[in-house]
């Protein structure tokens, strides 16, 4: 397999299914077009190959290796490093993480329940891993390293209610002493940070500094809370980034790679898992992500969920110049033991689900698993029967690993068009929400926001605070903040900036009211973004939905209802709410617009269907010449049914539709089938199209700079158009 492949992968492992099915599943797997698998992670890994300590047991995993190299699989080798031995927690008794109860995390109950700042655990990793990467380095079935498994804390609570908040112990209490020290540099300025008027400790020693065993919900301290997350975000970057370099010490020849997630249901911004998806991007080769969209049955409940994370994942590798690999999706029917699956996942969903991440520029795609086994009933998903048998799904994956193989070293070889919205997500902004408990509000402005420009047809990525300071931004000519409470002044000036040299800046309500420390700042929207939108919010109204007059049509607002005090006679009021104060304004500045909302406009469409944001986008954009590359019209739309993605590069363009139909939308298709008309601006001149997956010819018509087609779309079917 070359470089230039695109993977198509499955997780498989040896020990848990008998020796005389390995060489049958292997050439079922050759035949379906897996080029590579993925073992030794999770299972079969560190705790089945060191059982005693310094007793390895490597005989089945070299079999393994020589039986893939016999089909000409490639395999990516986990660490381990997520699944410990138990030894571990006899030689080191503190090595389990402690929650904010005191509660040692059990060892027989799921992974990561080792804490990384123990220096046993650390020791004994970088031995285990020496002696891993010895013995296959130099192996021809090799072809990269897993880091870990999902790498954060467990998303599962020892007891009902919340997730619970790692980890407490001494190790890590130390560690995050010497981060506070590094940060705050003397005790003065940490007292001045950390002062709190209903319980104020007054530190006289470095020593004295705790990790908060509370959210600011129980009138804890903000700043104690987002110091101590961003400080769990910085320390599992750190680890990744130790065992890559331990890798590189002694294999300089194969990609690193580990697989971590956004949007999980319990965690959704990954505060509470210590997450920071941008960082860990830029401390392995490529980055993975697991995507499941089966699960909880999200695809019913929220459509865009596959596409926005997928966008998500996208925008943590491109400011890099990487790409970035799906390193799980679901294979068969997931999720809900004896009373599941969430969803009854279908050969067709396989087929929805790799495409859709090809859509996205994703250049691997992997089935967790391609067996499942038969020790945990949870419904795991399998492209085989539990015996290792053909299942429909076995169908579906063959059908895909043809088309990959064909058409894979030019899907890798192309790549989405320049994006065109940026939308602003912050960490910060995050924990300081999730700690007062209204981070759920964040995930419906950002879902809100999201949705409306996918649904429009614009290609959206998502940026963080850095790549507004650095300048990253300027390639976007829309950068759309939803609800960013959290705005310092450093990002402050970064957004002034990108308005002054041309960029069109949208803010919704509460904008920058917290800044360092999570303290108040003291005005809305903060320091000098207030001349950027030359407007200043002096009260607010909470709670209701207040009535917002645009063009002469009335729409429904979200929650906040903010006083706008107009400070620049420049400033133009586009909608007015039904007292006639100001809703949404305009300004120009610079060479740039800065377009305020003072309610959110974003959770009152994804809410209420309130179409303020949709037609204010239309009337912003279209004045600035921007529009979608791809435009998609159909008859009896709903929400948006129907995903175009295009894909192209100097030779070749694609365009992969796929389609969501809900399922209470029985009348969507007529006798199974629907026509979509399809408009791309392109200056290319293209003679052909066709289906790839159907070998169907398509007619092209030609209009000025873009090019038409009219596709019969089948239920349950996905279309890969050629262009050429």
């Amino acid at each position: 397999m070359d470089r230039d492949d695109f993977i198509y992968a499955a997780g498989y492992y040896p020990l848990m299914h008998d020796k005389e099915d390995w060489d049958r599943d292997l050439k079922l797997m050759k035949e379906s077009g897996i080029n590579m698998i993925r073992t030794a992670e999770l299972f079969n890994t560190w705790d089945r190959i060191e059982p005693e300590k310094d007793k390895f047991n490597f005989e089945f995993l070299d079999e393994f290796f020589d039986l893939c190299l016999k089909y000409d699989i490639k395999i990516l080798l986990g660490t381990g490093t997520a699944s410990p031995p138990y030894w571990l927690h006899e030689l080191y008794p503190d090595v389990n993480i402690l929650n904010n109860h005191g509660e040692q995390y059990p060892n027989n109950v799921s992974y990561t329940w080792a804490c990384i700042d123990n220096p046993g655990y650390i020791s004994e990793v970088e031995r285990y891993l020496t002696v891993l990467i010895d013995r296959y380095k130099d192996h021809e079935a090799l072809y990269a390293y897993q880091i870990h498994n999902e790498v954060s804390f467990p998303f599962m609570p020892l007891k009902e209610g919340d997730i619970d908040i790692y980890c407490y112990c001494n190790h890590t209490k130390k560690n995050f002493r010497k981060w506070i020290e590094n940060k705050y540099e003397t005790l003065d300025n940490l007292n001045y940070a950390y002062r709190w008027g209903a319980t104020n400790t007054c530190h006289t020693s470095w020593e004295q500094v705790e990790p908060p065993r509370t959210k600011p919900t129980s009138w804890s301290s903000v700043t104690r809370w987002l110091d101590f997350r961003l400080f769990w975000m910085d320390n599992f970057v750190k680890f990744i980034s130790w065992q890559n370099d331990i890798i590189k010490k002694y294999d300089t020849k194969h990609l690193t790679t580990t697989n971590i997630f956004f949007l999980k249901s319990q965690d959704p911004l990954g505060v509470l898992t210590a997450l920071d998806q941008f960082e860990m991007a830029k401390v392995v080769d490529m980055i993975g992500y697991d995507l499941y969209p089966g699960s909880g049955n999200k695809l019913e409940k929220k459509p865009e969920f596959s596409s926005m994370f997928l966008d998500m994942a996208k925008s943590t590798s491109k400011p890099l110049g990487k790409n970035y690999w799906l390193l799980e999706t679901e294979s068969g029917p997931i999720n809900g033991w004896v009373l599941g699956p969430s969803r009854n996942v279908k050969g067709f969903d396989l087929i929805r689900n790799v495409f859709e991440a090809v859509g996205h520029d994703a250049k691997l795609t992997l089935y967790q698993g391609w067996r499942e086994w038969d020790f945990q009933p949870l419904h795991w998903g399998a492209i085989v029967d539990l015996d290792g048998g053909i299942t429909e799904r076995t169908v579906a994956a063959k059908k895909i690993g043809t088309v990959l193989n064909e058409y894979g070293k030019s899907f890798v070889k192309a790549n989405n068009n320049k994006g065109e919205i940026g939308i602003l997500i912050s960490k910060e902004n995050a924990i300081v929400l999730n700690g007062m408990g209204q981070e759920d509000f964040l995930i419906k402005a950002l879902r809100g926001a999201y949705t409306t420009f996918w649904e429009k047809g614009y290609n959206v990525e998502f940026v963080n605070e850095d790549l507004v300071k650095d300048g990253y931004v300027n390639k976007y000519p829309v950068l759309y903040m939803p609800f960013m409470s959290v705005v310092d002044d450093e990002l402050a000036k970064g957004l002034d900036k990108y308005v002054y040299q041309g960029g069109t800046l949208i803010a919704t309500a509460r904008c920058g009211m917290l800044g360092q420390y999570g303290w108040y700042n003291h005005k809305i929207p903060c320091f000098g973004l207030s001349d950027v939108f030359g407007v200043e919010a002096t009260e607010v109204e909470a709670g209701s939905n207040p009535n917002v007059s645009y063009d002469m049509k009335t729409y429904t607002g979200y929650w906040h209802k903010e006083v706008l005090q107009i400070n620049d006679k420049n400033v133009g009021i586009l909608a007015r709410f039904n007292d006639d104060k100001p809703a949404v304004t305009i300004n120009n500045y610079g060479k740039g617009q800065a377009v305020y909302f003072a309610t959110h406009p974003d959770v009152a469409y994804l809410e209420e269907k309130s179409y303020l944001l949709w037609d204010i986008i239309d009337d912003i954009l279209l004045t600035k010449g921007l529009s979608p590359k791809i435009s998609v019209d159909y008859t009896n739309r709903s929400v948006k049914e129907i995903d175009v993605h295009y894909l192209g590069n100097e030779k070749e363009e694609y365009l992969i539709i796929t389609n969501y139909v809900n399922k209470k939308h029985s009348g969507f298709f007529i006798n199974g089938e629907k026509y979509v008309r399809i408009s791309m601006k392109t200056n290319r001149q293209y003679y052909k199209a066709i289906d790839i997956m159907t070998e169907e010819t398509i007619d092209i018509q030609k209009d000025e700079d873009c090019i038409l087609l009219e596709i019969k779309i089948i239920k349950d079917q996905v279309k890969i158009i050629r262009l050429t």
